[in-house]
């Protein structure tokens, strides 16, 4: 009997999933695509590498000369 339930709630949730891709498809083929959703998210990638990204050890230069007298 849980083999039937099993079996039936999986088709269902097969259904589910099959009617939001067709309503995701049909929403941006109407609506044309969210660009402004996809750049905000370029924006925080680019923003999280930065973020991520290494800085560059600043260079310190010391001269090793001696101060001669005069």
């Amino acid at each position: 009997m849980s083999f039937w339930i099993t079996i039936c709630g999986l088709f269902f949730g097969l259904l589910l999933i099959i009617e939001e891709l067709i309503y995701f498809s049909w929403n941006r083929y109407v609506y044309g695509p969210n660009l402004e959703r996809k750049m905000k998210r370029k924006k925080r990638i680019k923003w999280l590498l930065a973020l991520f990204k290494r800085k560059a050890p600043a260079e310190i230069h010391e001269t090793n000369q001696k101060e001669s007298p005069m």
